[in-house]
C-alpha cells in the first residue's frame, strides 16, 4: 500500500498513481475510501484520495483553498470541507 501515492477520479474510473506508474480501475472513490486503511489514506477532495505518508507540505492556495504537495512534487487541491479532516489526520 505504501507504493500507492494517490487516487484521482476520472469520470466512472479512478486512476491509481503509484511509484511504478498509473493504473486505471473501474471503481468509485467511495469504494476506495471505504477499503483503504484510514491511518494511511485520506480523501482530500471529491476527486482525490492521498497517501498521508507521501505528503510533504500543506499550504493555502487562494482565499479558502488549500493544496498538498507530495514528496514526488505533485500538487493536489484540498477542499475546504476535507481540510479539517486532513489537519486532524496529520496532527496539525
Amino acid at each position: 500500500m505504501e507504493d500507492l501515492l494517490y487516487i484521482q477520479a476520472c469520470g466512472d474510473y479512478a486512476t491509481l498513481v503509484t511509484s511504478d506508474g498509473e493504473y486505471i480501475k473501474e471503481q468509485t472513490m467511495k469504494n476506495f475510501e471505504t477499503h483503504l486503511p484510514a491511518d494511511n489514506f485520506v480523501r482530500i477532495h471529491r476527486s482525490s484520495i492521498v497517501n498521508v505518508t507521501q505528503i510533504s507540505r500543506v499550504e493555502q492556495y487562494g482565499k479558502e483553498t488549500y493544496q498538498v504537495t507530495l514528496k514526488s512534487g505533485v500538487k493536489l487541491r484540498v477542499s475546504l470541507s476535507r481540510y479539517r479532516l486532513l489537519k486532524e489526520r496529520l496532527g496539525i
